[in-house]
């Protein structure tokens, strides 16, 4: 592990937070920006990361390792491949992946610097301006309290094909995500059985999302079902994520 001595004499100034322009949240083929905050949230001294260059003869995906982070660059340690140094000449193109407890993250920028230190060899690059931040799961899922309806299905033929909605059931959605969520209402359930769901009341043109029940337990004469979506139009899926997304920054604006 590279001291922070060494370190601090390759730089002019003290480590200090850094702050960045965007944080771009990306799920489902959506995405959604939030105004960047301190640099520190995402990344920090030790973060293992990936860079990728394009450079003529040494294009590839590198291992790396955040080595500083002070308000105008990035230090992190010299790529190699087989012990041999990449050149990272300044002004070249990189981009820097990595993984945290929200997501993967990743970020395009270029080399402003390069330090040595006896054997040790340093790459300064610039503090990005846009973070992309894509879920490790599929779907993230939320903490919500929406009031919405459970639109119950039954059939009119032998066959149970033609599913025509029955009645609506209060319900109230516990979490959510882009492909399914926990709901707490009266009515009993079985697994797979069909349902749909009026979100109407948070988010605008789902009124009747169809949903499937993959598991379901009775708690106090209170079904607590949870679901997954049989969604087949993507744009209908993205009003939902988008919801989530609104909701995660909610969530951590209360938390401060």
């Amino acid at each position: 592990m590279f001291g922070l001595e060494i370190l601090n004499k390759l730089s002019d100034f003290k480590s200090n937070d850094s702050d960045f322009s965007e944080i771009l949240f990306c799920e489902g083929g959506t995405g959604m920006k939030e105004k960047g905050k301190k640099l520190s949230e995402y990344i920090g001294v030790n973060t293992r990361v990936k860079i990728t260059t394009d450079k003529e003869g040494y294009d590839g995906v590198y291992d790396s390792r955040i080595e500083d982070v002070t308000k105008k660059h990035i230090m992190i340690s010299h790529p190699s491949a087989d012990g041999v140094p990449i050149p990272m000449l300044p002004g070249t193109k990189v981009k820097i992946e990595f993984a945290g407890s929200e997501g993967r993250f990743e970020f395009e920028t270029e080399v402003t610097g390069r330090h040595t230190e006896g054997s040790l060899s340093f790459i300064e690059i610039s503090i990005p301006k846009t973070i992309t931040r894509n879920q490790l799961r599929e779907f993230f899922r939320v903490p919500t309290n929406i009031s919405a309806k459970v639109m119950i299905f039954y059939s009119k033929v032998p066959d149970r094909n033609m599913k025509i909605p029955h009645k609506k059931i209060d319900c109230k959605i516990v979490d959510l995500s882009g492909g399914g969520g926990k709901l707490i209402t009266d009515v009993y359930m079985e697994k797979e059985q069909m349902f749909a769901l009026d979100l109407s009341s948070e988010i605008e043109g789902a009124y009747a999302v169809r949903c499937t029940c993959i598991r379901s337990k009775r708690i106090q004469e209170k079904s607590e079902v949870s679901f997954k979506f049989n969604i087949e139009k993507e744009s209908e899926r993205n009003q939902i994520i988008q919801y989530v997304f609104k909701r995660q920054i909610e969530l951590k604006q209360l938390m401060g």
